[in-house]
């Protein structure tokens, strides 16, 4: 059975890397971010649930593109457009986060983004007739 999956082990391991990181506080975060202006670009909160989920995403075409799935794209947005609303409604339960629908909409944006990026450099290269 895990012979199969085994392309789906990253997408997996960076999904218990995000619901990690979004059951902790984000006053550590704000730590990291005062260190130098670049880092609080890089670890703004919309910039980490673009790149998060879209990254999300583009593991989980990976793996259905390994494994020779149809409609890759959909079925991997939809699932990670999914799991992004199931940590948004998770949030909603904890003390210290909360639900909210502009993070649900970065996540769908980064996904789209990313998914293009995704179709452009690797589903139309291979089927382009031009090396």
């Amino acid at each position: 059975m895990f012979h199969k999956n085994r392309h789906f082990l990253p997408a997996y391991v960076f999904a218990v890397m995000i619901l990690i990181g979004s059951s902790m506080p984000a006053t550590g975060l704000k730590k990291i971010r005062r260190v130098h202006e670049i880092f609080d670009i890089a670890f703004s909160e919309y910039s980490l649930h673009f790149f998060g989920f879209g990254l999300f995403a583009a593991l989980l075409a990976w793996c259905y593109y390994k494994k020779s799935s149809s409609v890759i794209l959909t079925r991997s947005g939809l699932l990670a457009l999914s799991f992004g609303f199931f940590i948004e409604v998770y949030q909603f339960f904890l003390p210290h986060r909360s639900f909210s629908l502009v993070d649900l909409a970065v996540d769908c944006a980064g996904i789209v983004v990313m998914l293009a990026l995704f179709w452009g450099f690797v589903m139309r290269r291979e089927a382009s007739p031009f090396p």
